[in-house]
């Protein structure tokens, strides 16, 4: 069996929604489709069915059938070592910090295959987007805050408010470096 350590990104939210309540696959990918989770996890439509199978086998979720709105369907809830798994899991999330891979290094690392006014336009394009993103999550955040979610989920919606922030500083000083070249 696997241990918490090793839980996948999309296993860990899903076992974080169904610690929730018990749910069937349709169920969960509304949630995930309601709440943005596709933007923070790895889960697609796909995913949720194989990972519920996956999660099935090693014995961190457990399954059972019921007929709703005419039809058999399969309702998944964590079991006593998923709950453990998960909590092991977030225990680890909370304390070591993941290296970031950004795509934006992989064009600053090429960036001298541009002429310099280019590469200082794009700059400028993609602290525009961040810029829009910070108002999507600020917006996402005093929606949230406004249904009562939790303030852990409400967390969730505004850190990428402060890591775009920051990462717009970065930007505007690279911006003003290359000025100098």
């Amino acid at each position: 069996m696997r241990t918490g350590s090793k839980l996948s990104n999309a296993e860990t939210a899903l076992l974080g929604l169904l610690c929730e309540e018990a749910m069937h696959p349709w169920q969960i990918e509304k949630v995930v489709r309601h709440r943005d989770m596709r933007y923070w996890t790895d889960l697609s439509q796909a995913t949720i069915y194989s990972q519920l199978r996956s999660l099935r086998r090693a014995k961190l979720v457990e399954c059972r059938q019921e007929i709703g709105r005419g039809r058999l369907r399969k309702v998944y809830s964590v079991t006593k070592a998923g709950r453990a798994a998960l909590r092991e899991h977030v225990r680890s999330l909370l304390t070591e910090p993941e290296p970031m891979k950004w795509r934006v290094d992989l064009g600053i690392y090429n960036l001298d295959l541009l002429p310099v006014q280019e590469a200082r336009t794009c700059l400028k394009e993609y602290r525009q987007k961040l810029e829009k993103g910070i108002a999507c999550y600020r917006n996402l955040a005093k929606y949230m805050e406004g249904c009562d979610c939790s303030k852990s989920r409400c967390a969730v919606a505004r850190r990428p408010i402060y890591l775009f922030e920051g990462e717009i500083r970065w930007v505007n000083d690279f911006i003003r470096e290359l000025r100098r070249k």
